[in-house]
């Protein structure tokens, strides 16, 4: 291309193809750019008032976006949001497409940050309730003093039930430094990796990670299994397109037609791009393939017998594992394991096998429950068996499967797959799970602690029951149970009557929306009244804000500063604060530090600023030996540097990509066996699992496909004919930006339905309809569209809950913790907050000592549950 200055029409006209831009290649379009002769490239024009100075920062949000952004700022104001590659440069080609210092562009959620700074309904003072939780109109403003004071009193009046129950009855649900008065109350569970993590830490071992996401590179196929980069982790698509680019196959396995599938997927012969399971049942997807690759001999013997425990009968081993045993700290090391009979994964195929007939019958099976046809299931599995080495690639947090009444299994089952064939260890495998890391991390010096004395542990209950625990002082843990837990890890003795007393709860800013992110939310509104005082430290007035007595408003990341490595561990980001604290709005550590003060608790940063612990961390900074070597003229940027640049990479090409689990020999894995276990002796023992089996295998979820091909009736007696999916949006990080207008009017929130589906229930586009089950009923238009399976709808997760001030209906759950669902009449909630419609209940381990070596312990079941779509409000 030779024409000095490209216009647009210029562009269409050299390029010949004016009516067909679209088909037009990216490297064209890049090299255009690159070879324009313009202002804009040579600076002859300066793009920026001399006044207005660009801040290089990190968008911190939880997502795994990464992104960096570009705060342009005069006279204390953010003016505009740019980021990496939005001005065309010179030269600009070769860093843009460089997979090496990856440039971190924002997505729409980072650009909207300007509107979440200014927007009109930000939390701006401290407000108190007057009238009662829920109501909004309540809320008054008051000093930060007198809220304070009102926080204080209530806290007071726990250390007096302390003195009772020998712990405060307190659900310390962020970063409040009450553990310094004593043993607080807190959750164990998560809802976005409970039951990913649970497997990992049994079968893989504790703190190993998958393979980082640019070893895909060296994969020869590449199946994305439950995952939505596209939406979750906005630089992944350009490590997907690399693959694409060096004539990688990938294939997308998800029950919704998403970005990630109409922009990545290329299929391979005899298997669609796009492979559409009914939620719930990867799992037996992948038992169906784990079969045919051992009725076929496609997996690895030699491989299985020196890395893994637990694939053949009788499998036994003396274990060299590295780890101790969580219960009582014994090494586990020289101890015995062996499978007890019936238990090994061969067993459990040949079980498979036999009841349904052989490999072609346990193919039909899993269509059956899956919908995909038996023979894509079986061409996936002959030719993932056959292709040396293959990826299985499910995102951080194992995707949307792992969400579901079996997610555990199905991540244990992708780990079972990856190590029959011999791709859990080695360049361009995978197990579906990724590392956080694409290459390796600087490790930061230590922080300067807060607490500045003796901190106590917390005792521990589910947040998936939390309602039941407020209500009768217990989670799904027998009372043994119970106790046993309690005076193990907190050496509290609970008595023969063991209850865990929930009076009082506190949010911090950062610790999510407990209302629209974990549980269900009818039985928590009813439990909430039982809470003597509730206080929020939030940005908005959010479900749990409203909900809450004492409101205090917290900062946005644009007005404090701090280092993360957040979510993509190979950077180490600088959050440079670009603004003075707005309004009255404090930061968590300054809140805690004023209620630590008038606590008389020995709490705070002893007057350093942020800038000031920053440099301490960044003091102790170090890069890890092994990246000095890959890397030997690598430095760390000086503190000056980094404010100034904002972000730092330590990228491993492909080629010497760092696989964790390659670092363990044979028999050392930090599991109970020191191997890759098909089966948990751990779990076994531990006696924990809630539904039982203790191997890689295809279970039965509480709620989903089965009670529906049977036609099960609920409590209120109804058959429920759907299924529904609660995906990720891209206009919202879980509850975070349901209030950008922007956002919101690009992505109107509403259930997605098949036309199939909505035929038959006489729904056209647009219409408000009412999805209901027995946890509860929400108002909110319907979206036709091919996208979504016959049979399944999805509403994504984050939304906010708004009662209706008009419309009730009848819910039934379980709220005494007896086991039997009671009726309660709830309020329709027309904000389409999926909890709506959500049970209470623990699934997979659900084992608080396992949270203490995970941090994300016990896993949470949305989808794949039931429930049905009328455009008439039912009863």
């Amino acid at each position: 291309m030779t024409a000095k200055k490209i216009t647009r029409r210029t562009f269409l006209g050299t390029t010949a193809v004016g009516a067909a831009t679209s088909s037009l290649s990216l490297n064209t379009w890049a090299q255009a750019i690159n070879n324009q002769k313009s202002p804009l490239i040579n600076g002859s024009i300066p793009a920026l008032e001399d006044d207005v100075k660009v801040v290089n920062t990190y968008h911190e949000i939880h997502c795994h976006g990464q992104c960096m952004l570009k705060a342009h700022v005069k006279d204390g104001k953010l003016l505009a949001l740019t980021s990496a590659g939005d001005i065309p440069s010179k030269d600009c080609l070769p860093s843009d497409e460089s997979i090496g210092k990856m440039q971190r562009r924002a997505c729409m959620k980072g650009y909207a940050e300007r509107k979440r700074l200014y927007a009109p309904d930000r939390l701006k003072y401290p407000l108190i309730q007057t009238i009662e939780r829920g109501n909004t109109a309540g809320f008054k403003r008051v000093s930060w003093d007198e809220a304070l004071d009102r926080a204080c009193e209530a806290i007071r009046k726990m250390q007096d039930r302390q003195k009772e129950l020998g712990y405060l009855p307190i659900w310390n649900n962020g970063c409040a430094p009450l553990n310094m008065l004593g043993p607080c109350l807190s959750a164990y569970g998560h809802h976005s990796a409970g039951n990913q993590n649970d497997c990992l830490y049994n079968a893989l071992g504790k703190g190993v990670k998958g393979h980082p996401a640019i070893d895909m590179l060296n994969s020869k196929l590449i199946i994305v299994w439950s995952a939505d980069p596209q939406t979750t982790s906005p630089h992944l698509p350009f490590i997907m397109t690399k693959a694409r680019e060096k004539g990688i196959p990938i294939v997308v396995i998800d029950t919704r037609y998403t970005g990630t599938v109409g922009a990545m997927a290329t299929g391979i012969p005899g298997v669609p791009a796009w492979i559409a399971p009914r939620p719930g049942t990867d799992s037996a997807i992948l038992a169906a393939m784990a079969n045919t690759i051992y009725r076929r001999n496609l997996h690895n013997p030699a491989y299985i017998k020196e890395y893994t425990f637990g694939f053949f009968p009788g499998d036994s081993v003396i274990s060299n594992s590295p780890a101790k045993s969580p219960i009582d700290g014994h090494p586990w090391k020289g101890q015995s394991f062996t499978v007890p009979q019936g238990q090994s994964f061969v067993e459990y195929l040949d079980e498979l096998n036999t009841a349904h007939g052989g490999e072609e019958g346990v193919l039909k099976w899993a269509e059956l429950l899956s919908g995909v046809p038996a023979k894509t299931i079986k061409n996936l599995a002959i030719a993932y068996g056959k292709t040396k080495p293959a990826c299985i690639y499910s995102a951080w947090t194992a995707g949307g499967a792992q969400r579901t009444g079996n997610g555990m299994y199905y991540t244990w089952l992708m780990l079972a797959l990856a190590a029959m064939t011999g791709n859990a260890t080695v360049r361009g495998g995978g197990i579906g799970s990724l590392s956080p890391n694409e290459g390796m991390s600087v490790k930061l010096g230590k922080a300067p602690g807060m607490a500045h004395g003796k901190t106590f542990k917390p005792l521990l209950f589910s947040t998936h029951v939390s309602s039941q625990v407020i209500m009768t002082g217990r989670d799904t843990r027998t009372p043994e149970q119970l106790r046993e837990d309690i005076k193990l890890l907190n050496g509290i003795d609970l008595g023969e009557d063991p209850r865990l007393h929930l009076e009082m709860f506190i949010k911090g800013a950062g610790s999510g929306d407990v209302f629209n992110q974990r549980a269900a939310i009818n039985p928590k509104l009813e439990a909430w009244n039982k809470l003597t005082s509730v206080i929020t430290y939030d940005r908005f007035m959010s479900t749990t804000a409203r909900y809450s007595d004492i409101i205090f408003p917290v900062v946005t990341h644009f007005e404090d500063s701090f280092i993360t490595g957040s979510r993509v561990k190979t950077d180490t980001n600088f959050v440079n604060q670009i603004l003075d604290p707005m309004y009255e709005c404090k930061t968590d550590w300054q809140i805690n530090e004023l209620i630590a003060q008038r606590l008389g608790i020995n709490w705070g940063r002893d007057g350093k600023s942020d800038v000031d612990v920053m440099k301490i961390q960044w003091a102790g900074a170090k890069v890890p030996e092994k990246y000095k070597e890959l890397n030997p003229e690598f430095k760390l940027p000086t503190f000056e540097e980094m404010q100034k640049e904002g972000n730092v990479q330590l990228f491993v090409k492909p080629e010497t990509s760092v696989i964790d689990a390659a670092r363990f020999a044979p028999g050392e894995f930090p599991t109970d066996t020191g191997k890759i276990n098909f089966y948990s002796p751990f779990l076994a023992e531990r006696g924990r699992l809630k539904q039982k089996a203790a191997r890689a295998q295809y279970v039965r979820p509480p709620e989903g496909i089965e009670d529906l091909l049977e036609g099960k009736k609920g409590a209120k007696g109804i058959a429920y004919s759907l299924q529904f999916t609660t995906p990720h949006m891209p206009n919202r990080s879980h509850s975070s930006f349901d209030n950008t207008t922007s956002l919101m009017d690009a992505f109107p929130h509403c259930v997605f339905i098949n036309p199939e589906d909505a035929q038959k229930r006489g729904i056209s586009d647009g219409d408000e309809v009412y999805v209901h089950n027995d946890a509860g009923c929400m108002k909110i238009p319907a979206q036709i569209t091919l996208r979504q399976l016959p049979g399944v709808v999805s509403i994504g997760e984050g939304a906010w809950y708004q009662p209706s001030p008009t419309e009730k209906y009848e819910a039934w759950f379980d709220l005494d913790g007896d086991g039997k669902p009671e009726k309660h009449i709830v309020a329709v909630d027309v904000g389409g907050a999926v909890n709506t419609l959500t049970t209470d209940r623990d699934i997979g381990a659900a084992d608080p000592v396992l949270h203490l070596q995970t941090n994300k312990s016990g896993g949470f079941a949305a989808g794949g549950n039931l429930c049905e779509v009328s455009k008439q409000k039912p009863a």
